[in-house]
């Protein structure tokens, strides 16, 4: 009877545990009314206890379940937030990455068509300054074709002075002998010079019927 007392306590306090009423025990005498009395024994008691031992057992199994889904259910919770806020923060982190290469590429189709054009501009200058050296190659040239032509006319002009001065000379000498033959001296006055024009008109003449004769 001991025994038993201690089992339904035991059992008593599982199920006060779990918010139920307990199991009273007491003897025929202290029952006022025995309609309410339950009179069970040895056997019918020990099934009671087990099935309820079972049933705590399985409540408590049950809660533990229960209490292990709710955790898991929390962590996959936590989970699924954490992931959510690292999605976040990736799309974010793609949406950042994807404006950099925009503007990336937006710099580097800038920097193409600056250096096209400056390319453009750069070989425009070059055939503009060919052209210049082109024309300044002939410029020189004809400047010098002009130079030589010029320095030809110079050495031509030269000759044609030295002969002329030649002629002058040669021309000047005949009339001193000419003036000196006749008149047997050196031509000093301005009668002597009138003399001398005369001699060298008919020198002139007679050079002028030499060249016809011949």
């Amino acid at each position: 009877m001991t025994e038993e007392k201690a089992e339904w306590e035991s059992l008593n306090k599982v199920l006060m545990r779990h918010g139920l009423k307990p199991v009273s025990l007491a003897g025929p005498q202290s029952c006022r009314d025995p309609s309410d009395m339950i009179v069970l024994d040895r056997q019918s008691s020990q099934e009671i206890r087990h099935a309820l031992k079972t049933l705590v057992e399985d409540t408590e199994r049950q809660q533990k379940v229960m209490q292990g889904l709710m955790e898991a259910n929390q962590c996959l919770r936590n989970v699924v937030r954490l992931e959510q806020g690292r999605a976040s923060q990736q799309e974010q982190r793609a949406n950042d990455l994807e404006n950099v290469v925009k503007n990336i590429k937006a710099k580097i189709c800038q920097l193409e068509d600056e250096t096209i054009a400056k390319a453009c501009q750069q070989q425009n200058q070059v055939k503009k300054l060919q052209k210049e050296q082109q024309a300044s190659q002939e410029k020189y040239q004809r400047q010098q074709e002009r130079l030589q032509e010029q320095e030809e006319i110079i050495a031509r002009l030269q000759k044609t002075l030295s002969r002329i001065g030649r002629e002058e000379q040669q021309r000047l000498s005949t009339q001193n002998k000419m003036f000196c033959q006749f008149c047997k001296r050196a031509p000093k006055s301005l009668l002597d010079q009138r003399y001398l024009c005369l001699i060298d008109y008919y020198e002139s003449q007679i050079s002028q019927i030499k060249k016809e004769l011949r």
